[in-house]
């Protein structure tokens, strides 16, 4: 197109599987720019900059500040929109975006692509393949631009759900006493986010297991992202996901609010909730749980710079984000294309979670050993990143080389808790007791520990990871097992490995040491 350049890391490939017919140019798509400025955000993208927790930034003073360095670039994309006939629908300086609103057909010509519908026999979305092209003016200023492709994120989500735990599970507050979290702490005052995508969850449910626990039910707050919402759909994978979410962060700090950002199971939905969720200024949360995810390969580099962004967001206000490492052990479940490990687990501002197969005494009070999850068919996701170098936190780990190439960079998981069918979690779904696991339960887990420790302090921990690798005791490592996949993989042992991090946390410990950081 004349005029225009390729916009950097915005190629696709063609949808695999369905059929891929004809868009109605009249259709109205919605689509986010994410403003750059590459002086100011090259860290971000990669995260390679020093970790140091800085002073804590006000969500005011980064909204202020990114009022000045960012209007300029937001004036292009303005006139650039007004050219092609698309309607600035929003602008949020804070979030270092805007939104546009156009039908394909404006959308498809401004941006250099052609729409068109993917059916895949169980649901119809939007996909684009190839590259975007934008004016040279504006390209220095855009990150990345989401929202045009609709693939479904949930096709590599962390767990399939396909079979439930071996036995009745313990609650989660069960498991939290096999950690040492104490049950006397309860997370007054603090707030949880959630990241959802599809699926809801039922209020009676909540109340069921506060029945149990003889305590109030959760404060649960709805916050939609984009059209999406609670969307109850009979106990569905999705429907399991948000109440295993629920419910660990419940049994753990039962006292903690919980806010659900529902977005679509597309990666710029997930991307939307995720700057949602880190600027969102009246609920405020202190922690951010992230049990979704996929391979780094199924990534743009735009979709994952604009992650980065938020990510970057919250380390500045000392806002700490969790997610899962996956359960499809050190192959990332993509067959023949190496070791993978998932996103955003992988960033270096996220604390990743894999899971164990922990061994239980005969009154299921006590761990009497505990190896990495793998059971030949699922396990825990860990290794070596393919994208992130080796952050500060890691420079002094015996980091192993990646299977795939060699090379040493940024290792994941950080840190690891039960995640097998045995003994599994119990949750109510849809009224009744169910057993479910995988590492999409240790996010919550984790999340909850830091929000008590939030709460002793008095104050945000934030980025966890510089308290935890300076202090290895507070996590009990785990030496057994590994999570070899189709002959790839890694070992567990110490003092960190690929398979569960650190360890599992010493719960009592972590709190103690949180409060009296300075």
């Amino acid at each position: 197109m004349p005029g225009t350049v390729e916009l950097a890391g915005s190629r696709r490939p063609a949808p695999e599987g369905g059929t891929v017919g004809e868009l109605d140019p009249r259709h109205q798509v919605v689509v986010t720019l994410y403003l750059q400025d590459p002086a100011i955000d090259a860290r971000e993208i990669a995260g390679t900059t020093d970790l140091t927790i800085p002073h804590r930034l006000s969500r005011r003073t980064l909204a202020r500040r990114r009022s000045g360095q960012y209007a300029h670039a937001a004036r292009v994309i303005a006139k650039f929109a007004a050219g092609h006939g698309l309607v600035m629908r929003r602008r949020s300086l804070a979030r270092r975006c805007v939104i546009l609103r156009g039908t394909a057909a404006l959308i498809g010509k401004a941006f250099g692509t052609s729409l068109h519908l993917c059916d895949d026999g169980r649901r119809q979305y939007r996909v684009r393949s190839g590259p975007l092209y934008v004016p040279r003016d504006i390209a220095p200023f855009t990150r990345a631009v989401l929202g045009l492709d609709q693939r479904p994120q949930a096709e590599h989500r962390l767990r399939s759900f396909a079979g439930a735990g071996a036995g009745p599970g313990l609650w989660p507050s069960d498991i939290a006493r096999l950690y040492d979290i104490p049950p006397d702490r309860d997370g007054a005052g603090q707030c949880v986010g959630i990241i959802a995508l599809g699926g809801g969850y039922l209020a009676s449910d909540l109340a069921a297991v506060a029945a149990h626990m003889g305590r109030p039910p959760p404060v649960v707050i709805d916050q939609p992202v984009g059209d999406a919402g609670n969307a109850f759909a009979g106990g569905d994978p999705a429907d399991q996901e948000i109440a295993l979410d629920l419910q660990v962060l419940y049994g753990i700090a039962p006292a903690a609010s919980i806010v659900v950002y529902f977005a679509a199971s597309d990666t710029g939905s997930l991307v939307a909730a995720l700057h949602q969720a880190v600027h969102d200024d009246k609920n405020r949360p202190q922690v951010v749980a992230i049990s979704w995810g996929s391979s780094e390969r199924t990534w743009t580099e735009g979709a994952r710079a604009a992650a980065q962004a938020a990510l970057g967001d919250a380390k500045d206000l000392r806002v700490s984000v969790v997610a899962a490492s996956g359960d499809s052990l050190a192959t990332g479940g993509l067959t023949g294309r190496g070791a993978n490990v998932f996103f955003p687990a992988s960033s270096p501002w996220v604390l990743g979670c894999g899971g164990t197969l922990p061994t239980l005494d005969a009154g299921a009070a006590k761990i009497t050993a505990e190896a990495a999850w793998n059971d030949g068919f699922a396990g825990t996701g860990g290794g070596i990143s393919d994208v992130f170098p080796i952050p500060d936190y890691q420079q002094s780990v015996p980091l192993p080389p990646s299977v795939n190439d060699g090379g040493r960079r940024r290792g994941v998981p950080d840190v690891a808790g039960a995640a097998a069918p045995t003994p599994g979690y119990r949750i109510i779904l849809d009224g009744q007791p169910i057993t479910r696991d995988g590492t999409s339960a240790v996010a919550p887990l984790w999340a909850a520990l830091i929000a008590l420790a939030n709460a002793e302090r008095g104050r945000p921990l934030g980025l966890l990871h510089p308290l935890l690798y300076a202090n290895p005791a507070l996590c009990r490592p785990i030496t057994a097992g590994d999570n070899r996949a189709a002959g790839l993989g890694y070992d567990a042992g110490r003092p960190w490995n690929a398979c569960t991090g650190l360890g599992v946390p010493r719960g009592g410990d972590i709190i103690a040491a949180g409060s009296a950081m300075v």
